[in-house]
């Protein structure tokens, strides 16, 4: 199944109108979806793309690349293994971000526990997860065509869905575990 989205996006400095397609596997369901529209938002300046095969024997769910065309960005949404990210953490080194998007804190802390003594470069991995239901509430209301606007800043994301299903609003805090940052 694929899922289009008319966006209008503004992240505080820029207004963004764009046409987004997501295919969805057969595996996924409406919370991964969620997740990679939530992080094409969040990167949406640096023009990310989703299910690029970047050759590094799996296919992430989203990437940017610099004006030179070398890798920036690689985000990995919903389920991801200790084995994998540690191989992601370890490819990465400090020339790419690299981002794991889980639905809720909850999972967000659970997965960074559970990678802790697994990953020899954990200062690679930033997470990002949403406020309780939030991914849950948009992914029960997308549709096959999708009207969205949405305004993201650093701490916050507000989503607006219009489609044959009526009108879905939804707000978040945006919650990080980031390494790189010290408090």
């Amino acid at each position: 199944m694929k899922y289009s989205f008319n966006i209008q996006a503004n992240d505080g400095k820029n207004d963004y109108s764009e046409k987004l397609v997501i295919g969805a596997f057969s595996n996924e369901g409406g919370d991964t979806i969620t997740l990679k529209l939530l992080a094409y938002l969040m990167f949406i300046q640096k023009s990310p793309r989703l299910d690029e095969d970047i050759d590094w024997n799996f296919v992430p769910d989203l990437v940017a690349r610099n004006d030179a065309g070398e890798l920036s960005l690689v985000v990995d949404c919903g389920t991801v293994s200790s084995k994998k990210a540690d191989t992601i953490a370890t490819k990465v080194r400090d020339r790419i971000e690299y981002y794991v998007f889980r639905k809720s804190v909850r999972e967000m802390d659970e997965f960074y526990k559970q990678i802790q003594d697994k990953v020899k470069h954990l200062q690679n991995i930033r997470c990002v997860s949403f406020d309780d239901d939030f991914v849950d509430g948009i992914g029960k209301n997308l549709d096959r065509t999708n009207i969205l606007e949405a305004y993201v800043s650093d701490d916050m994301i507000t989503v607006t869905i219009t489609n044959s299903f009526g009108k879905h609003e939804a707000y978040s805090t945006v919650h990080r575990i980031d390494p790189t940052v010290s408090l």
